[in-house]
């Protein structure tokens, strides 16, 4: 067993009933804490905070990090206002979660965005977000999927340069998708490595930073299960921390 301990940024989940309806509880979904474990490491919870004190003292322990899915990032955060079809925010955790790519990076940890984890990575290196695939210059397929999470719907491909040439076995295969949010323009020092067939970007890397520094769309923690792909990726992080 690894002593490699691995942080997955948390969000807060509200209780709709019971006791204390209203109630803020910290959270993730399983499949980021199983997908931890199923590649050796020991997965920790990263609640969000607003200290930054202790943001620093939550990252000086890590030997990685994932950045999970989850709310909108707030428009203004890239330098926008919210349209119409944005979706609900939560700038507390944009901003936690800025921090903490900040505080990574100078520490040159691994980190995994996915999903909003890929959105965010995006726009802390002056990136922006396209607010709804209504939006776009051009018709897109559908990116919202309806179907069950280990259910892929769509096909991706791999650029031959790109680092994520070195993680999969395949040059294209089929990932899941639960995102009305695209990337809009790359951030600084970015390079797309998969793509979608309508053009979307489906993962990018960071070929400037010291490290290991990916981000997908798609969630490969629903899928680490049943298929080699995200098995693979999570390799992939696991042999950088």
């Amino acid at each position: 067993m690894t002593n490699k301990l691995i942080g997955v940024s948390g969000s807060w989940i509200t209780d709709s009933d019971g006791m204390f309806p209203g109630y803020h509880r910290s959270y993730v979904n399983d499949d980021y804490i199983d997908s931890v474990v199923q590649a050796g490491g020991v997965p920790v919870i990263i609640p969000v905070t607003t200290d930054l004190a202790v943001i620093r003292a939550q990252v000086a322990h890590l030997d990685g990090l994932i950045l999970s899915g989850g709310q909108d990032v707030n428009p203004l955060e890239y330098g926008e206002q919210p349209r119409q079809k944005c979706g609900p925010t939560f700038p507390d955790r944009d901003w936690f979660e800025l921090q903490l790519i900040k505080e990574a990076e100078q520490r040159h940890l691994p980190i995994l965005g996915i999903c909003r984890g890929a959105q965010l990575l995006n726009v802390y290196h002056g990136g922006t977000i396209i607010q709804d695939l209504s939006y776009a210059d051009h018709e897109l397929i559908r990116h919202s999927q309806p179907d069950q999470p280990t259910l892929p719907t769509h096909s991706v491909r791999v650029s031959a340069d790109s680092p994520f040439a070195s993680i999969f076995d395949q040059n294209e295969f089929t990932v899941n998708s639960f995102h009305h949010q695209v990337i809009g323009e790359l951030g600084a020092d970015l390079q797309v490595g998969i793509t979608a067939p309508d053009g979307v970007v489906e993962g990018f890397s960071n070929f400037a930073y010291d490290g290991f520094e990916v981000a997908v769309q798609f969630h490969p923690e629903m899928l680490h299960r049943t298929h080699p792909q995200a098995q693979q990726l999570f390799k992939a992080f696991m042999e950088n921390a």
